[in-house]
């Protein structure tokens, strides 16, 4: 199995620099405060286990100090209750039970799965293996992940994804059993529907009929009683017509006063209203029954119209019950999705490595005379300054993280160290020197940050 070390800083282009530099670069970021001091520093090693699966590569802690705590959710038994709605054809049962179902999780359980990481392991890798991979003198923390504990994480994390894959299953089946009664009502729905239409289409064709049998029944009484009023007053219908349009004519030749054209026009139009009173008398006696049954039309029309409405609106409460719970599903789904999202993102499959390895991370530690441990993880160098940036630096100026690495620092101010960065002053006071160079301001030597 390969062992990669990962550089304690490296320049721009993620190219290793001079192991002395690099020790100088992670002095420099000690945040010391004023008048503090170092008493002894040291370069720590942390062992990580890049391991192999059928799913991707998994980081490790050889150490055993980080964990990972994963919350897993668990849900009703959606099966369970997929199985209820299977003979279901009632609108009513139906909208009750879906209205009882809960979809949210039920309760929760951490899992904490000791050694496993979830960091972006690419770029500490690909540094690594450009370096020279040699061990620096490293004091390196002991390896306590045995084969048993890969196991257990590696079972642990399929049965999660497993279960997770399975509730969706689940999940997917109740939805579709409760689209399927959606279905099964919804057609019955349509069915009564066209079965409505169709009765009152022919109940209103028939009172239609009816109606017009009646008008047809009446129509020689009618004929006759209007014919014999009408006849009577024949003759005077045309000897008041010819008499009115005679006097009108001398009217507008000015040969005759407004007294006898108002007389004539008199005569003339209540001879008129004898017509129109033979037509309404003549009509009366016919008209309150076709009017009763127009109500009885109109009755029939609202009846259809009603029982239809009805219908429409069972059908689309029906489909926005059913969409309701579709977007509820939807959403925890989503959610299951996302925690399988999680579980996933603790493999690596990009990585091209045929095999398991090691990957070792490098910690400067320093204890300092106010009781303080400071920890520097790898840094990228930014490299030659320009103008007098370096000399009012910041540390973030100097460099920065190569990663995010603090998941490992708060164990690492926990543990004792011995000095193994002294005993390289000469060629760490030479590498302050040349920072200096580059622009930055640096110290003058090693002692001035040693009490």
């Amino acid at each position: 199995m390969q062992t990669y070390f990962v550089p304690l800083a490296v320049d721009q282009n993620y190219n290793e620099i001079n192991f002395h530099k690099q020790i100088a670069i992670s002095l420099l970021n000690l945040d010391l405060e004023k008048k503090e001091k170092v008493v002894r520093a040291s370069i720590i090693g942390w062992p990580l286990l890049i391991k192999k699966t059928e799913q991707g590569f998994l980081v490790l802690d050889q150490t055993l100090r980080v964990s990972s705590r994963i919350l897993k959710y668990i849900y009703p038994p959606f099966n369970d209750v997929a199985s209820e709605f299977s003979s279901m054809n009632d609108y009513t049962t139906f909208v009750s039970n879906l209205k009882k179902i809960n979809l949210k999780r039920v309760s929760s359980n951490e899992i904490t799965l000791i050694g496993l990481l979830n960091i972006e392991i690419d770029k500490l890798l690909k540094v690594a293996k450009n370096s020279v991979n040699a061990n620096y003198q490293l004091f390196m923390l002991d390896s306590k992940l045995s084969d048993h504990d890969v196991k257990v994480i590696k079972d642990t994390l399929i049965s999660l994804k497993a279960e997770a894959i399975f509730t969706i299953t689940s999940l997917e089946s109740l939805v579709k059993e409760v689209d399927d009664v959606r279905v099964r009502i919804k057609k019955g729905y349509a069915s009564k529907l066209e079965a409505t239409t169709k009765k009152y289409n022919e109940l209103i064709e028939n009172k239609k009929k009816e109606i017009d049998n009646e008008v047809q029944k009446a129509n020689s009484e009618i004929y006759n009683e209007t014919n014999s009023e009408i006849s009577s007053r024949i003759s005077r219908l045309t000897d008041i017509t010819t008499r009115h349009i005679v006097v009108s004519l001398k009217y507008e030749g000015g040969i005759v006063g407004r007294d006898e054209f108002e007389n004539s026009k008199n005569e003339f139009e209540n001879l008129l209203n004898e017509f129109r009173q033979i037509k309404d008398s003549v009509a009366g006696k016919y008209l309150e029954k076709i009017k009763n049954l127009r109500k009885e039309l109109d009755s029939l029309y609202s009846e259809r119209n009603s029982e239809i409405e009805n219908i429409n609106k069972l059908m689309k409460d029906l489909d926005n019950v059913t969409n309701d719970f579709k977007n509820d599903a939807n959403k925890v789904k989503e959610n299951i999705e996302n925690f399988i999202k999680y579980i996933e993102s603790f493999y690596n499959t990009k990585l091209d490595m045929a095999e398991d390895s090691t990957l070792v991370i490098p910690f400067l530690i320093a204890k300092t005379n106010t009781g303080n441990t400071l920890v520097v993880q790898p840094q990228v160098y930014k490299g030659k300054t320009r103008g007098i940036l370096g000399k009012v630096f910041k540390k973030s100026d100097l460099s920065e993280p190569l990663l995010n690495l603090q998941v490992f620092t708060e164990y690492l101010k926990t543990i004792d160290i011995i000095d193994n960065v002294k005993i390289h002053s000469i060629q760490i006071n030479n590498a302050l020197k040349e920072i200096n160079d580059e622009g930055w301001r640096s110290l003058d030597s090693l002692e001035e940050i040693y009490a």
